[in-house]
C-alpha cells in the first residue's frame, strides 16, 4: 500500500582507480565513489499512464528504447514486486553522470530507481535486495555483472575487488584531490577487452607479465591509500597508465590529457575504465593544484572536468 506521495532514490558515480583489464584475469582492482556525480530518481503518483522523464527521453514506460532495456526490465520487476502494474505514476530521472565513460552510470541509475520504488511504497531496502535488483539491470546491459559497479555506486568507501571473491570496502586515508576528465569519446569496453585477449594470443608471456604487474601495482596502491602516501600513489598511477598504454587500450586523447596533468603538477595520472576513449584522472596534492590541473586539462581538450577531495 502506498502511504506517501513521493519516492526518492539517490546514487553516485564511480571510477576504477587501479586494476582495470587486469581484473578480468584474477588480479585485484580498486574502485572509488565519485560523490559529486549523482543520479536522483523521483516517483510521483499520476492521474494516468506510467511516464518516464529524463534529459534523453520523455514518454510512456512501454516506449523506452532498446538501449535502456535493462532499466525497463528493472522497473517492470519492481512494479510486479510491489503490485503497482496498473498504478499510474511519473518517474523522473535527473543526473549529471556521463554515460559510456566508465563512471558506472547504468548501475547508478538502477540503484537510484530501486531506492526510489522502495521509498515510494515506504518499505525498508535491504542491501541484498538492492544488489538483486541492480544486478537485473546490469546483467541485461552488460551480459555478466561483476558487482563492482553496483557496490561502489552505493558506497561511501573504496571497494577492493578480486574476481570470484567477496567485495571488500576499506577506509581511505589519503590526503589529496582527484581531478577527473572526460575525453568526450565513448569508452569501448568490448574492443578493449578483445585487444588484451589478442595481445595474449600474440605474446602470452610478455602480456601476462604486464597483467601481473598491474595487479602488483593495485596492491601497492591500496597500501598508499590506507597509509597516506600520495606521492608514491601518484607514481604508481602513472606507471599503471604506461602499462595499460603498452597493452594497446589507451587513446591519443587519453595520453594527451595524462601528459597535460603531469606537466601541470599532478602527482600522477592515468586512464580509468575500459580505455579506447572514456575518462582519465589525476591526483593533485590539494584543491588549489587540482584547479590548476583541471584548467590545463580543459585547455588540452577535456570535454568536462570534476574535482573531488579525497
Amino acid at each position: 500500500m502506498i502511504n506517501q506521495m513521493i519516492g526518492v532514490g539517490i546514487a553516485h558515480a564511480k571510477i576504477i582507480l587501479i586494476g582495470e583489464h587486469a581484473v578480468v584475469y584474477g588480479q585485484p582492482a580498486i574502485a572509488i565513489p565519485l560523490t559529486n556525480l549523482t543520479v536522483t530518481t523521483t516517483i510521483r503518483p499520476a492521474f494516468r499512464a506510467q511516464t518516464i522523464e529524463s534529459s534523453t527521453f520523455h514518454g510512456d514506460l512501454d516506449e523506452l528504447g532498446a538501449n535502456v532495456e535493462g532499466l525497463r526490465q528493472l522497473i517492470l520487476r519492481l512494479l510486479t514486486k510491489f503490485k503497482l502494474t496498473d498504478v499510474p505514476f511519473t518517474l523522473a530521472i535527473d543526473t549529471n553522470i556521463p554515460q559510456e565513460r566508465g563512471f558506472g552510470a547504468s548501475a547508478a541509475f538502477a540503484t537510484s530507481i530501486t531506492k526510489a520504488f522502495f521509498d515510494f511504497v515506504d518499505v525498508p531496502l535491504l542491501t541484498e535486495e538492492l544488489k538483486y535488483f541492480t544486478d537485473i539491470e546490469e546483467t541485461i546491459s552488460h551480459g555478466s555483472a561483476s558487482g563492482l559497479d553496483a557496490a561502489t555506486v552505493g558506497s561511501n568507501d573504496p571497494i577492493w575487488f578480486v574476481k570470484h571473491q567477496e567485495l571488500t570496502p576499506f577506509t581511505l586515508s589519503l590526503t589529496g584531490t582527484l581531478v577527473v576528465a572526460d575525453t568526450g569519446i565513448h569508452g569501448q569496453t568490448m574492443h578493449a577487452i578483445n585487444i588484451v585477449k589478442s595481445q595474449l594470443d600474440v605474446d602470452y608471456e610478455l602480456t601476462w607479465q604486464k597483467i601481473v604487474h598491474l595487479g602488483q601495482i593495485a596492491t601497492k596502491v591500496r597500501t598508499d591509500l590506507t597509509s597516506n602516501n600520495p606521492e608514491h600513489a601518484g607514481l604508481l598511477f602513472t606507471a599503471a597508465h604506461h602499462e595499460l598504454q603498452s597493452l594497446g587500450i589507451s587513446h591519443p586523447k587519453l595520453d594527451n590529457l595524462v601528459n597535460a596533468a603531469i606537466h601541470a603538477g599532478a602527482l600522477g595520472a592515468k586512464l580509468t575504465g575500459a580505455g579506447i576513449g572514456g575518462a582519465m584522472f589525476a591526483l593533485a596534492r590539494n584543491n588549489d593544484d587540482a584547479i590548476t590541473i583541471a584548467n590545463a586539462l580543459t585547455k588540452s581538450g577535456a570535454q568536462n572536468t570534476w574535482i573531488q577531495p579525497l
